[in-house]
């Protein structure tokens, strides 16, 4: 059974103003409640003063019935350790709206902390029955009409004790409703990304197997041709040139399909491991642009799971892009490391112009959205830095990290 907690103690002589601004009693049936209240106030008063004397009696008594119900020891310190004398002051000044709306907030309270309705209702069935052995030595019309206004208040509390688990059922199921459909839209968003990644991706690869593979593979049938001809008519010596660019052709087709690749991702790391697989990238990144990039490696997991290699390794790839087309820098300080082999972490810093990021995430740009995106599916968080140059100030480039946490088993 779980820890109920402590129930705040309800004290009868204070308003709760907030309470009864939130939670508006149904009217029908309202007016009947308050006249039947108001009549059997001064006669529960009446019981109330009786008993006041064996407060601690009933309460012990109380407890020792709910247990006998097979209430377990939280359930009954939950239930029974209401401000009761506060109840038996405040009856004195308190209007029905207000022992309505605290009672229906001891209801609320009740229903949240996970006492069963059914326990609620038996509990103060019991207390009705803990408090008549001290009505005993009152004269038998007096005692019927006393026990007659005790049973109606007591009625009437019980019917509002329900109307609140009644009202916390109805809040927690709009709660939950809400919360559903943010996880709905989430979702959907969710699949609408991943098909607009995957649908870009493929392009990519169709754009980039069509323009290098495609091209090469054209030209290299055209240079065949004019081979055969050239052989065909006895022209050795013309062939040869020929010959010569067909093989750079193949060996630019070779160095295209590696670098097609090694952006797929994971069949690299299964060949050379993460750490290897960003160096090669990295190393190609300044031969190809000219951008000099320092790697800075700390300590690293040695059981790194592939969704979050892959993650690193599409962030990264995201990033140098961006730096590449806009950052005008020359150089990149790339650093990988853990916190307690429990969160991944990695910074990518540049020397260049910088941006205003305020301004981009306005216009929602894709990649920065895409790296975002891929941190957060994995749990993590992705931190972006950076300062656009002005006519006073030049500009301090730009700083990403990203930050995967690992589970346990992950650590391993």
């Amino acid at each position: 059974m779980q820890h109920y907690g402590m129930v705040s103690k309800l004290s009868f002589g204070q308003e709760t103003h907030s309470t009864s601004r939130r939670w508006k009693p149904r009217s029908n049936g309202a007016a009947t409640e308050e006249k039947v209240f108001e009549e059997s106030r001064q006669a529960f008063l009446e019981v109330l003063k009786l008993i006041s004397t064996h407060t601690d009696d009933t309460i012990e008594g109380w407890k020792r019935l709910l247990r006998d119900a097979g209430l377990s020891s939280e359930e009954v310190h939950l239930l029974t350790e209401g401000d009761y004398r506060g109840i038996v002051r405040g009856l004195r000044r308190l209007t029905f709206q207000s022992f309505r709306n605290r009672l229906t907030q001891l209801g609320e309270e009740l229903a949240r902390r996970g006492v069963g309705l059914e326990h609620v209702i038996s509990a103060h069935t019991l207390l009705f029955e803990a408090c008549r052995p001290f009505l005993q030595d009152v004269p038998s019309e007096e005692k019927k009409r006393l026990i007659t206004a005790a049973a109606r208040v007591h009625s009437m509390a019980v019917r509002i004790l329900v109307s609140g688990y009644a009202k916390y059922s109805d809040e927690s199921k709009a709660t939950l409703m809400a919360n559903l459909s943010d996880v709905q839209q989430r979702l959907l968003g969710s699949s609408a990304y991943v098909t607009t990644v995957y649908e870009r991706e493929r392009r990519r690869l169709s754009h980039d197997l069509h323009d290098e593979i495609g091209h090469a593979l054209i030209m290299l049938k055209l240079y065949l041709e004019m081979i055969a001809m050239d052989l065909d008519r006895g022209k050795v010596r013309e062939a040869r040139p020929r010959m010569e660019e067909a093989l750079s052709l193949v060996s630019s087709a070779i160095d295209a399909v590696r670098r097609l690749v090694q952006d797929l991702g994971p069949a690299i790391f299964d060949e050379l491991g993460f750490l290897s697989a960003i160096k090669r990238y990295t190393r190609q990144f300044s031969a190809r642009t000219g951008i000099q990039v320092t790697i800075l490696e700390a300590e690293l997991p040695e059981n790194i799971p592939m969704s979050h290699q892959v993650a690193l390794y599409r962030i990264l790839q995201g990033a140098l892009s961006n730096v590449m087309k806009h950052s005008k820098a020359k150089n990149v300080k790339l650093s990988l490391g853990s916190m307690k082999s429990s969160v991944l972490i990695m910074r990518i810093e540049d020397d260049g112009t910088g941006f205003d990021v305020d301004a981009l995430s306005l216009r929602r740009s894709f990649g920065l959205t895409a790296m975002r995106e891929r941190a957060q599916t994995l749990r993590g968080k992705l931190h972006i830095q950076s300062s656009r140059a002005g006519l006073l100030t030049k500009g301090h480039g730009t700083r990403i990290e990203v930050d995967l946490p690992l589970g346990a088993a992950e650590r391993r």
